[in-house]
């Protein structure tokens, strides 16, 4: 039984025994990936698989692995999905689901046993995945979460078990409680070089085995998850990823395939001309900023993980996740995202103030370095089909164009709206009457001037007047 790369990581082990792993490193480093590829060695070997999630879908699953359950002994689990809405007895169903499947697992053997069919040790080992503790711990109690996982590990401990627990890094000192029960620890890092980041992970710790010298070792990972452990190998100068292949070559510049080097020049020379068919529709738009991204003082993969929590964020907010792809539209900016909506003007304005839920709780126990703040800007208004550079249908227009404007007004913590945007919400609720409030008139770009109003109350949005405004009602 092996984890990917134990030869790489422990020069030269083929085998370990039962062991849970914690595995730490920076968001977007590839954590999922790995606990992909671990599963999948599982699953191709004919063992039980435990696959525990709070951040994605049945399909989604279905999509990672490409199978479904009724394919392999396998069973996934997202106690957010258990119940109406997250709580402890969310967590009370999902241990009861594991039990049960593990108990039809010693009930399996016991009748093998039973039959003199032969069966190796090994095969019945589980092989088990836990993804993003800080995840779980953003939807659920932490203290929650200590009494989930002792009831957990100990039924783990009852079988040959091989897991992974995977946590951002940084580890908070709130955090240090739930990972004591891991008995083997991997690490995984980002570094910089030559203005890219390569990806590092070695094995601090292991159940039976004395770790003296832990080396870091560099891996790559395809564009397909495949993860590769290597030293300095050859970079491909479109991504800056390590060439596991035979390179292609343009201009003596080094690809992985074909494709990257036929993207590289597209973006190296003028695109062909497109002759896109205009369609126009009606969004209500989100357009969201991290404040201070783009401070050149903040590391590059700082910057990263802030953009991929951010995202993690969005994703687990109701008003984002239940809403069908195919009535929103997602459209990433350098230092956040505009999310778009078909229908519903009140979507935006409930995605604005879930976000800062979720930012505000997630603030108080981060490294001071490592906390989001946002701007939000709320508009609808029509937006026309284009055609981007890699001859993808997007979208852009007058809708897109004012919340990016009025979200620009903002300082952390705003939500700003336009006045159209503001109208079709006041007459809805009392709440929104109360909370969504005129701050005054800015002149934007080409002498256009927009009523411009501000939501906020004690659990959402910044009661302060934007500095821009300041500068107004100061200015002599």
């Amino acid at each position: 039984m092996a984890i990917p790369g134990l030869a790489e990581l422990t020069d030269g082990e083929e085998n370990i025994s039962p062991t849970l792993f914690l595995l730490s490193g920076p968001p977007g480093i590839g954590k999922r990936d790995y606990c992909r590829e671990f599963l999948e060695e599982g699953l191709s070997s004919g063992r039980r698989c435990i696959f525990l999630s709070s951040k994605i879908t049945d399909k989604e699953k279905i999509d990672l692995f490409n199978m479904n359950e009724k394919k392999f002994n396998s069973l996934f689990v997202n106690p957010v999905l258990v119940n109406d809405s997250p709580s402890e007895k969310s967590l009370d169903g999902t241990l009861k689901r594991i039990i049960s499947y593990l108990s039809d697992i010693r009930i399996g053997a016991s009748l093998d046993q039973q039959s003199n069919v032969g069966t190796d040790d090994l095969d019945n080992i589980i092989y088990f995945v836990m993804d993003s503790l800080n995840h779980f711990c953003d939807i659920f109690e932490i203290s929650s979460i200590r009494k989930f996982l002792a009831k957990l590990v100990l039924q783990l401990r009852k079988r040959k078990t091989i897991g992974v627990f995977t946590i951002d890094s940084p580890i908070s000192a709130d955090y240090q409680p739930i990972v004591s029960f891991c008995d083997g620890i991997m690490e995984m890092k980002f570094e910089e070089s030559n203005d890219s980041l390569i990806r590092k992970i070695r094995l601090l710790s292991m159940a039976g085995h004395a770790m003296t010298k832990p080396t870091w070792i560099q891996f790559s990972i395809d564009k397909n998850g495949r993860f590769t452990f290597a030293n300095d190998l050859l970079k491909c100068t479109l991504d800056g990823r390590v060439i596991q292949h035979h390179p292609v070559y343009y201009l003596d510049l080094p690809f992985h395939s074909e494709g990257c080097a036929r993207t590289y020049r597209k973006f190296m020379s003028v695109f062909k001309d497109l002759d896109p068919k205009y369609e126009v529709l009606n969004y209500n738009f989100c357009f969201i900023d991290i404040v201070g991204l783009s401070n050149p003082e903040l590391a590059v993969h700082r910057q990263k993980e802030k953009i991929v929590r951010l995202n993690e964020f969005i994703s687990s907010c109701n008003s984002f996740r239940k809403v069908s792809d195919d009535l929103k539209i997602i459209l990433p900016s350098g230092d956040g995202m505009a999310i778009g909506y078909e229908n519903n003007p009140e979507l935006p304005y409930k995605l604005s103030t879930e976000l800062h839920g979720f930012l505000r709780k997630y603030n108080k126990r981060i490294q001071a370095d490592s906390t989001i703040k946002v701007r939000i800007g709320l508009s609808s208004g029509p937006v026309f089909t284009v055609y981007d550079i890699s001859n993808r249908l997007n979208v852009w227009g007058p809708g897109i164009v004012m919340a990016r404007r009025v979200m620009d007004l903002g300082d952390s913590w705003h939500i700003l709206l336009t006045e159209n945007f503001a109208m079709q919400l006041r007459p809805l609720y009392e709440e929104y009457r109360n909370n969504i409030r005129l701050i005054g008139s800015y002149e934007i770009k080409h002498g256009e001037k927009i009523n411009v109003y501000s939501a906020y109350c004690d659990d959402y949005g910044n009661p302060e007047l934007p500095e821009k405004f300041k500068q107004i009602y100061t200015s002599p």
